[in-house]
């Protein structure tokens, strides 16, 4: 399938028996005919057995868990622009992030910080489209970097479009002024108690899903994702060819900004390990949400944002030995990245991501005491 192509995708979980019960979707996964192929992926804990129709019309994936449990994946393709998974208000409003967070940055000495370790970052394709500006292993210098000391190859992910970005969008729609800082839910709806680590809309899940051809054709050693659901479904749905190959673990330093808003306050650790027990979360230290807590009714500044960030990159993600990594994250969190704390002269990988965009880099640690 070709990754230009919209995906839509629907996603449904049901028991033996209740499949049983259900016969046009148990015929949709298992029942082979001349336009489809079966293909089962044995696992130690699964078997998964992939459909695939003829002409790009559909692609099924199910998979049976050694509990009696099926889980059913179908993505739809049509001949519709990729563009149309984004809105022309989303669009607008990232470029409108790229000027008004590069001030801000700008404006706080943000960009100008000395560390003792400076993060060096550059392209490694020359072709960067909507959501495609990923490595080119035909281009042998772009593989090679991750063989030089200090150097790794680097996914970024955004997640996909969650209910608080959706909101969001429509408040843009209407005209209606966000003001992030404010406690009030009139002018501030991601302080309201319901959007608790927010999951992807249905628009949410179909951007995830049109990535996934170009995630499989990327060669993560690792995948880790920001602990927040929607982050996790956005990598269980564009890393999905990955689940069964590589480790995958989430860690507390590449999630959002903390404090204030309830859409970047996660649940408990025991809540999310209980629907992803795939993933390992022994890096993160608390069982609830003691970080987000910490800041009350603020929320985390840019330059406390920069800091944590500096301390994930140089300690936890220098210190893995894996040289191509896949990060699945947030979009103020990487703008902060980009722009912030790596030395990166590239204005297209420093611009505000877009729900569901990957971008390749490569990045190089250098300690200034031997520069």
């Amino acid at each position: 399938m070709h990754r230009g192509t919209m995906l839509a995708s629907r996603r449904v979980l049901f028991g033996l028996v209740a499949a049983a019960g259900a016969p046009r979707r148990a015929a949709l996964a298992f029942s082979p005919s001349p336009s489809r192929i079966l293909r089962p992926v044995a696992s130690s804990s699964r078997c998964t057995v992939a459909a695939t129709t003829a002409g790009k019309q559909e692609i099924c994936e199910t998979t049976v868990t050694d509990t009696g449990k099926a889980e059913v994946l179908c993505t739809i393709s049509n001949e519709d622009d990729r563009a149309s998974l984004w809105s022309d208000v989303a669009i607008k409003a990232a470029k409108q992030f790229t000027v008004t967070q590069r001030k801000k940055l700008e404006e706080l000495g943000a960009l100008d910080i000395q560390r003792p370790v400076r993060i060096v970052g550059a392209p490694v394709t020359v072709n960067c489209a909507q959501g495609d500006c990923v490595i080119d292993y035909d281009d042998g210098d772009a593989v090679r970097s991750k063989e030089e000391a200090d150097t790794k190859i680097i996914h970024f992910q955004r997640h996909g479009q969650g209910y608080h970005n959706l909101i969001c969008d429509m408040w843009r729609e209407l005209e209606r002024p966000i003001d992030f800082d404010s406690p009030d839910p009139n002018l501030n709806h991601v302080v309201r108690p319901e959007f608790l680590d927010p999951p992807l809309t249905a628009l949410g899940m179909q951007q995830c899903s049109s990535q996934r051809d170009l995630c499989a054709s990327l060669s993560p050693e690792v995948v880790i994702v920001s602990p927040m659901l929607r982050c996790i479904q956005t990598a269980k749905l564009s890393f999905r060819d990955h689940v069964e190959t590589v480790p995958w673990v989430s860690h507390e330093g590449c999630r959002e900004e903390l404090g204030l808003l309830m859409g970047n306050k996660r649940r408990s650790i025991d809540d999310i390990q209980a629907d992803f027990s795939e993933i390992d979360f022994s890096d993160i230290v608390h069982n609830e949400d003691r970080l987000w807590e910490e800041y009350g009714d603020r929320r985390e500044t840019l330059l406390e944002k920069s800091e944590r960030i500096y301390e994930f990159l140089t300690e936890y993600v220098r210190s893995r030995p894996e040289k191509e990594i896949a990060i699945v994250c947030h979009s103020a969190y990487l703008f902060t990245l980009l722009n912030a704390v790596m030395d990166i002269e590239d204005e297209e990988l420093r611009s505000w991501f877009l729900t569901s965009e990957v971008r390749s880099l490569q990045m190089t640690f250098v300690d200034k005491t031997k520069e």
